[in-house]
């Protein structure tokens, strides 16, 4: 009986969304997704041009830096964090303008890509509340 009772009551392990994407190959493909929904779905014209775009595609650059934060927020090795130090998401997104369009284009581009993983629905649902509250907190204007 004690040991059922172990196994009922046995706390949940800390779900690492890192290692269920696939680590580093499978964050990698949620940033291409995500950029290439918002490449080439009119319905997000406004949030890509308010990023740097080289030939009317947004720059390695930009691709890189949210794959190095996405690796740490998600649970896995702190990458933005050693090259560029605390993300300070919303101070870093200042020298733009984002408004409640361009907030809800990127949330709807991110909608897509998370839809092409593995996840479960409950984590995808999961990830876009959390990249919600995020998307917030950048919206400036």
């Amino acid at each position: 009986m004690k040991e059922a009772l172990k196994r009922l009551f046995k706390p949940k392990k800390p779900v690492n969304l890192y290692l269920m994407l696939g680590e580093e190959q499978g964050i990698k493909k949620l940033v291409n997704d995500f950029y290439t929904q918002m490449e080439n779905d009119p319905k997000a014209r406004e949030c890509l041009l308010v990023h740097e775009l080289d030939e009317g595609r947004v720059t390695q650059e930009a691709k890189d830096k949210l794959f190095y934060f996405l690796s740490g927020w998600l649970g896995g090795p702190n990458l933005f964090v050693q090259k560029f130090g605390h993300p300070m998401m919303r101070k870093r997104h200042l020298h733009v303008k984002i408004t409640e369009v361009e907030k809800k284009q990127w949330l709807y581009c991110m909608q897509h890509a998370l839809d092409k993983t593995k996840l479960k629905k409950s984590q995808k649902q999961q990830m876009l509340n959390s990249f919600t509250a995020l998307a917030m907190r950048i919206q400036n204007h």
